[in-house]
């Protein structure tokens, strides 16, 4: 796409009505619609030819196969040792489009936040974080490690979600950004287990006088450093509809409840234009968990049934009785 003198981005992904424009290391998500009509016979000549998923450029007549993508013969390759795959090679591929040989994993480093594969070989010591997690190089520089940056984004999450009927809290929160041990300690301490990325722990007060009971709220809510921007997001959006049924004293099965708070997740990103934000809803939509993958599924159905208005009402109507 560019502005009749120079290239602003680089075309890299058409899914749907929407493209994805490459700014440098960054993509980001746009509507067609967005766009003029000439832009629009752009995005069809190049959606038109069959581009290879490494370098993004048409095919040519040879080329090779490898799950949902193409690939041009010399970028047919394995990003640990740089060679190409022969015929018996077993390989695996991320979401981005990258190989490497099964035998290479250990060579390998699997970003905690995108998926991307990269080499270990050349990433530099900030990649792997203190609690051992590893972080490509896009997710590490957008990555969130001050409480003042998560509470600016807390406060962009809670916007977007009070448009759909989510109320901000009435309790005190304290956020914490914590390592993979502090969290999964938190939440053995309250029997909590799973591949968390976040937590959510409320304490409710209720003081009795002879007229009236006073019910007050406060929550702490744990959330891992060092998340890049777009998965910060899903996961204090995910937080905060917990305080949002924990305040109201809902009572679920597992996949109603994290179900619920994965469709708060998908609110957030879905108004996220980054790349990640739209690899991160594919894996709810795919996610094999009968809680955060299975619940988000059929209450996303509901809710498209309902809408939001009811969907709430019918949550509200699940709380415990005092």
């Amino acid at each position: 796409m560019n502005d009749g003198r120079r290239a602003l981005a680089e075309l890299a992904h058409v899914e749907g009505e929407y493209l994805f424009l490459r700014f440098g290391p960054v993509e980001r998500r746009y509507p067609l619609n967005n766009f003029s009509e000439d832009d629009h016979e752009y995005v069809r000549n190049w959606s038109s030819k069959a581009r290879c998923g490494a370098c993004n450029q048409p095919l040519t007549t040879r080329s090779k196969k490898a799950g949902r993508k193409s690939y041009h013969l010399a970028c047919f390759r394995c990003v640990a040792c740089g060679k190409g795959f022969r015929g018996g090679d077993r390989f695996q591929i991320d979401q981005w489009g990258n190989l490497g040989h099964v035998e290479h994993i250990a060579q390998l480093f699997d970003c905690d936040s995108c998926g991307r594969l990269f080499p270990r070989k050349g990433a530099s010591r900030n990649q792997v974080l203190s609690d051992n997690r590893v972080a490509c190089k896009q997710c590490r520089d957008d990555a969130v490690f001050d409480l003042e940056e998560l509470k600016s984004i807390r406060n962009e999450t809670t916007v977007i979600l009070k448009e759909v009927g989510i109320s901000p809290p009435e309790g005190a929160i304290e956020w914490k950004l914590v390592s993979r041990r502090e969290l999964d300690n938190e939440a053995k301490r309250i029997h909590v287990g799973g591949n968390l990325k976040g937590l959510t722990v409320t304490q409710l007060r209720r003081v009795t006088s002879k007229s009236e009971t006073i019910t007050s709220f406060s929550h702490k809510v744990y959330v891992l450093f060092g998340l890049p921007k777009s998965e910060l997001r899903s996961v204090i959006s995910h937080e905060l509809m917990h305080v949002w049924l924990n305040e109201r004293g809902v009572e679920a099965p597992a996949d109603v409840i994290e179900g619920f708070c994965n469709l708060g997740s998908d609110q957030v990103l879905r108004q996220d234009p980054s790349r990640l934000a739209w690899i991160l809803i594919g894996n709810m939509q795919t996610n094999p968990s009968p809680s955060y993958g299975a619940g988000y599924r059929k209450m996303m159905a509901h809710l498209q049934k309902t809408g939001w208005p009811r969907m709430l009402a019918e949550m509200k109507a699940r709380a415990k009785k005092p």
